[in-house]
């Protein structure tokens, strides 16, 4: 496996470059930084926080950020997402960016064009609104447009499960090219909504998804996309789970780092009011 990341983002009062010195202390290896993350009003705090990580990128999304880079009325916030890659995407260590595919608002023209400014490698990731064959169709349509700006594509699982159902989630990994597939998003999901659990918090079987990764023999990026819930501790147990299967030595090592590092953590969460 080339990296095993954690998506982060602010906490409970604490800043984003916090959260990364954290995951950095209990030695995970990546983090998948997004625009409530990093902006350039925080990054050099961010830069700092990162150090020689290497780190992804999630663009701005509808269910999150509350628009895209779809939107033509958010040009201003879109530019400032594209100058703080492109002129700090560098001291950022991004190595990939990841978009969706048109959602509900906007247009494909504004995507590409925007898309097109940006300079990073990218991967486009499957989404709950649209079928395995739209998404296919999406897929082919954004590698004539991109070229190889495009390096390929993501496969979220709770979002195929949400869409699919139980029996044909994973359906997708073979109707797609599988050696173009560059990430994978690993969090648990309720049966109606894309909540970014840990894993064993919703209804995802975790271990028999990452065994069928294993399996077929998967071996670039898989970031856990789950939120500290039901607690911090639980999304870096989760974190643990994906390095047993993929990576024993960094498994060993997170598992350590916690016993040490937990204590002084919870410390300084009490000090702050977070429970």
């Amino acid at each position: 496996m080339e990296l095993i990341g954690q998506t982060v983002q602010a906490y409970k009062g604490l800043g984003c470059e916090h959260i990364i010195s954290l995951a950095k202390a209990l030695g995970i290896e990546s983090c998948e930084i997004n625009p409530q993350g990093v902006n350039l009003e925080n990054k050099d705090r961010i830069v700092e926080a990162i150090g020689s990580m290497k780190t992804t990128f999630h663009l701005p999304v509808e269910g999150i950020e509350g628009y895209d880079f779809a939107y033509p009325e958010k040009e201003k916030e879109i530019q400032n997402i594209i100058k703080l890659i492109n002129d700090h995407g560098k001291e950022l260590n991004i190595i990939l960016g990841v978009f969706h595919p048109v959602e509900t608002h906007g247009n494909l023209e504004t995507l590409l064009k925007n898309i097109k400014q940006l300079k990073i490698p990218l991967v486009v990731e499957n989404i709950q609104l649209t079928s395995d064959e739209e998404f296919i169709e999406a897929y082919n349509l954004f590698k004539t447009e991109l070229g190889d700006q495009l390096k390929g594509w993501l496969f979220d699982v709770a979002h195929s499960y949400l869409r699919n159902g139980p029996e044909k989630y994973l359906d997708l990994l073979d109707k797609m090219p599988f050696e173009e597939l560059e990430e994978i998003h690993l969090s648990d999901c309720t049966e109606t909504e894309d909540s970014h659990y840990s894993f064993g918090a919703g209804i995802l079987p975790a271990k028999q998804i990452l065994q069928e990764i294993k399996k077929r023999g998967f071996n670039k990026i898989i970031v856990n996309e789950i939120d500290a819930y039901p607690s911090v501790w639980s999304a870096i147990d989760s974190y643990k789970q994906v390095a047993k299967v993929f990576k024993k030595r960094l498994y060993f090592k997170v598992a350590i780092r916690k016993l040490f590092v937990k204590p002084m953590v919870q410390r300084k969460l009490r000090k702050a009011n977070i429970t």
